[in-house]
Parts: structure tokens; sequence; C-alpha cells
């Protein structure tokens, strides 16, 4: 264990959090390219992704390589391709013994990129032990009984299969047989059935004013010598993380950024905070009750919030960066390397101050220096340590009084974090972490 280096205001040392050691425990890789078929009762408009990459129809599959600019980039992934790819874990959670659920975000990022990305969320088995997995089933989300309130992107089909075109699904949890699921575009709460089909979908208030992302779908935008915004959430930067208290009657949703009040975004001291809500699911309504979690640097987002018991729970806190160190770029070279690779990979043991109304940081684990000592890695370490360089690292949860699950979004397939311009694989890693699971 060792102290973060603090400030030399006494204020700060006394709240500073503690960095833990984590030891590789188990590591699962699923390949980049996998992929599912669609439902059988899905439409033939669904049986390729990516037509709509670039905004314009382009219906011919592996026509372009999958970035967002005409960029050409070396061993990139072509795109439209057939099929739903199982990809973009935003959510995990542990169930029993080798059983986990893991949710799938929108498909490619953007509302207006995904119509032909389906919605959907996983049940794995997973065997540390052994490093394998079996993808068990898939459930895919609908809104055959017309509980979204909004006109939706197969609004005439009678499937009415729920796209990356309507909800962004970021987070999730499991209660009493339903789905309830964290969105980004609205933001919403969502509650799904058993089977996928949407229940209902609860509006978002804080202190009695709505909040609004820009894909809202009640916003749209002013004419040109008019300056009338109403949102106050940044796009994607809704629910992205969601825990649950440990006797299943509380929700608790947390934003990704911060919200945009009086013309700023909501700070303390000029560090951004962020919201936790929460909602009470048996008065099926949200609470008045919040707690403010402040980021270490403005630049940073989080990835993932599970509660540990009623007290202390888990969020991952990261940098918008890729890549490991040992394959930065030197000189004038760009094509073979990482321009910014990554640095701060952090996961955060919080407790939640009712009185205070703050998500106060306990202690931290870092996902970029993780011992290997039962060498263990289906990866390359870097300077003899197990690296989490993605991106966006988007799923945790605890699984014993020792250890935790950690899995990485791979935006399949876009982020490259292991080999430059590689399509990442989705890793799943089982970390062994006592001390920092007991600290207070």
């Amino acid at each position: 264990m060792k102290k973060i280096v603090g400030s030399l205001c006494l204020c700060s040392v006394l709240f500073a959090a503690n960095e833990y050691e984590a030891n590789l425990a188990g590591h699962i890789v699923i390949p980049a390219e996998n992929f599912i078929n669609v439902p059988k009762d899905a439409p033939e408009f669904l049986q390729s992704t990516g037509k709509f990459l670039r905004t314009t129809r382009n219906e011919n599959l592996g026509t372009f390589n999958a970035n967002y600019t005409e960029e050409e980039m070396p061993n990139a992934f072509r795109i439209p391709f057939k099929k739903q790819a199982l990809q973009g874990h935003s959510g995990i959670k542990f169930i029993n013994d080798k059983n986990f659920w893991l949710l799938s975000d929108n498909g490619l990022g953007t509302k207006k990129n995904s119509p032909d990305s389906m919605t959907f969320i996983h049940n794995y088995e997973f065997d540390f032990k052994k490093g394998s997995y079996k993808h068990l089933k898939t459930i895919f989300f609908n809104d055959k009984n017309k509980k979204f309130p909004y006109l939706i992107n197969l609004e005439s089909t009678k499937s009415r299969y729920l796209t990356g075109a309507d909800i962004d699904p970021e987070s999730f949890q499991i209660i009493d047989k339903s789905f309830w699921v964290g969105d980004e575009f609205g933001p919403f709460l969502l509650e799904f059935d058993e089977k996928g089909t949407l229940k209902e979908v609860f509006d978002v208030n804080l202190n009695k004013e709505p909040l609004l992302s820009p894909d809202h779908p009640n916003l749209q935008l002013s004419n040109p010598d008019t300056q009338e915004n109403k949102a106050n959430i940044k796009r994607s930067k809704g629910f992205e993380a969601m825990a649950s208290s440990k006797d299943k009657i509380k929700l608790y949703p947390m934003l990704e950024y911060a919200v945009f009040k009086n013309g700023k975004y909501e700070n303390k001291g000029g560090k951004n905070f962020l919201r936790i809500l929460e909602f009470d699911i048996k008065n099926r309504k949200f609470t008045a009750n919040t707690y403010t979690y402040t980021l270490e640097s403005n630049a940073h987002s989080i990835g993932d919030f599970n509660m540990i018991d009623e007290k202390y729970g888990l969020i991952i806190e990261r940098d918008d960066t890729e890549g490991t160190m040992d394959k930065a770029c030197k000189n004038q070279e760009t094509k073979s390397c990482f321009k910014n690779p990554a640095k701060f990979k952090r996961i955060y043991k919080v407790k939640l101050d009712d009185k205070k109304g703050v998500a106060q940081k306990i202690a931290y684990i870092d996902l970029m220096n993780i011992n290997d000592t039962n060498k263990i890695a289906k990866k390359p370490l870097v300077n003899n340590k197990f690296v989490f360089p993605f991106f966006t690292i988007e799923n945790v949860d605890i699984v014993d009084e020792k250890h935790i699950v950690v899995a990485n979004d791979n935006n399949f397939p876009f982020s490259a974090s292991r080999e430059p311009f590689v399509p990442d694989d989705n890793e799943v890693i089982l970390l062994e972490v006592e001390e920092f699971l007991k600290a207070k």
C-alpha cells in the first residue's frame, strides 16, 4: 500500500485515497471479431451493421475501414459487416459461481451511425481457472408493447426491436426478473422484463429540473438567429454507471460527466463533480437524495459503479487515452505507434456519506500497474506489469471478499489499445484485491 502524493495543504493529505496492490487472478479474452445472428423475426435491415457509419448510406459490405474519417489505417476492420457484433461491454453483473451478465452499448457510438445496430444483453459462463468462456445467450431489447413514448427507428415493424438510434444502454442491474438499464441518450432509466421487452421509461430530474442531453427526443436545434439550448448534460455523458443497494430496493444511476448549470459545469474548487442519483424501486420514482463524486481531472470520465455493501462501492475513473507506453510514438512516427498512450485508469473504493451527500474516495487500484506473479496474462506485460490500457473500461463488480471482476468496452471495431490500429478484443480479468476491499 502507498499513499498518493498530496499537495502541501494538510486537508488534501488527510483526505487522499491510498493505493493498494492488485494481483491478476484470471484473464479471459473474447476475440474482437465475434458476431451473433439476429432473431428470426428481425427485419432484413438488421442483417448487417455499419451501413450509416459516415451518415450517408453504404450497403456494400467491407467498403471502408472502420474509423470515423476517410484516412486509411493499416489493419483496420472493414465495414459494413454481416450480423451483429458481440462487443461494447458497458456493464457487468456477477450472479454466482461462473455466471455473469454483460450489457452491450448502442453499437457504433452515436444515434446517427447506429440505426442498424441492435441493443442487447448477454449471459456468459466465465471459467477464470481455465481462462475460458461460453456465450450462453443474448436477450434483444424491444418495444413490442409500445412503452417508449417517442418514435423509434423500427416503428412500423411488428417486432419493434430497439436499435442504437433509439437508446444507448450503458449500465444495468437485475432485480426481480427485470433488467433496469441506464441510458445515455435521454438520459432515461429503462425497465425491461426478462425477455427484453420494455416495461417502462422514467424521465430524469435533478432538483425538479429535467436532465436532458442533446440527443433527448424532445430537443431539437434552434434557429440560427437564436442561442437557445436546453441541454444540461453533454452528449454521450448520461447514465454510464448504475449500482443498486444490496437489499435491492434502490438504484444509484450515475452520470458520466458533470451537469451544466448556471453557465458552467458543476464543480468544487475547480474540480468537476458528477451526480449519483437515487431511485426508489418500490415507489417507482427518483428520490431527492443525491451524492457527488469529484473527478481527479476535469478531462476524466467514469466507467462503472457497483456496490460492495450498503456503504461502500467501486467506481472506475479513467482518462480518454489508450495504448501502452512501450509502443508510444517517437520522433515523427505515427502509423505503428500510440500518439497518446494510456495514463490514468483506476478503480476507486468509495464511501457513500448520507450526511454530506458525497461519494468519498477511500482507496484505489491502478489498472496500469497490476502484478502477474502467477504468469496468468494472455497479453504481453509492460515493464513486468500487466496493464489494462483501454480507452473505455466500463465494467467492474465484486465477486467475493477477495476478488473483483473488470472488463473493457472494446468499441468494436474502433478501439485499439494493445496494438496500434488493431481492433481490441473484449478482455475480462479477475483481480485479487483483498486489502483494497478491506480499506476504510
